[in-house]
């Protein structure tokens, strides 16, 4: 191979795969980095892929994601989800423990209910880094 391959992903990082076990041997950010050893295969990746190993078809090299480091990543990001959902019902508690509430707060009552729970129900949407969170009343 003279020339490196290039992936047509953009991105912030780039990988030195080697060419023969397509083990990815070293990662590094855009603003620099080792010069690239002949015969040695560029992939461009997405920052935050967790990505070991590569694939070359038709010339075009493709990182493969190590399932236990997504895995890792991902309940990282539920664990913050939980923090930030967690916080949210703090910060509302205050709607449903007026024993005597005022009146405006009496007719939004039914709304703030709705969102503490719509709140709770955040952990049951399918991608943790892709949250839709409920809006508060006004």
């Amino acid at each position: 191979m003279s020339a490196p391959v290039k992936n047509s992903v953009s991105s912030f990082t780039f990988a030195r795969v080697d060419p023969e076990t397509l083990a990815v041997t070293l990662k590094y950010n855009t603003n620099g980095g080792p010069k690239w050893d002949e015969g040695d295969l560029e992939c461009t990746i997405p920052f935050d892929v967790l990505a070991d190993q590569a694939v070359l078809v038709d010339g075009t090299v493709t990182l493969v994601e190590d399932p236990a480091k997504v895995a890792a990543k991902t309940q990282a990001q539920w664990d913050s989800v939980r923090v930030q959902q967690s916080q949210k019902l703090y910060a509302s508690d205050w709607t449903c423990s007026v024993v005597d509430p005022p009146a405006p707060i009496l007719a939004q009552r039914d709304q703030w209910v709705a969102y503490r729970q719509a709140l709770r129900d955040v952990t049951t949407q399918s991608d943790p880094f892709n949250i839709t969170w409920p809006v508060p009343p006004a």
